[in-house]
């Protein structure tokens, strides 16, 4: 069996070198696989030679219509459900990780608004002297 990455595959689609395509499921993850007239091409990552997998088969679906391929077989005989979530890398930190880039995109949208109206030329500037503690 060949293996292909996705621009290899979409090469190959594009010039008409894929026979057929099949969504294969094995555990709890799906895989593409092709027939070409070289024989069959399964996907793989760009890095590394492992399968690209996908744990939900409309994301497989998805990708194949992407890459202009209208038909496809699905094979779910070997497709466990309940594997779906095993081996999958835990990221427990994610969650603090995304609401620090959200504070900070808070942050930079504040600053970029403070910095448009200092540069905006119609803004009316006050001196220290005169503004708000000025009579105190």
């Amino acid at each position: 069996m060949h293996l292909y990455t996705l621009e290899q595959f979409r090469t190959t689609t594009e010039t008409g070198g894929m026979l057929s395509v099949s969504i294969i499921a094995q555990g709890g993850t799906f895989h593409i696989v092709g027939e070409t007239r070289r024989g069959n091409a399964s996907l793989i990552k760009t890095r590394g030679k492992a399968p690209r997998e996908f744990r939900d088969a409309t994301r497989a679906l998805a990708l194949l219509r992407e890459l202009g391929i209208r038909e496809a077989k699905v094979d779910t005989r070997n497709w466990r459900p309940e594997q779906a979530d095993l081996g999958r890398a835990t990221r427990p930190d994610r969650a603090a990780v995304l609401r620090e880039a959200l504070a900070a995109a808070e942050i930079q949208r504040s600053l970029d608004a403070a910095i448009k109206q200092a540069d905006d030329p119609n803004t009316v500037w006050v001196a220290h002297e005169h503004g708000l503690f000025g009579s105190i």
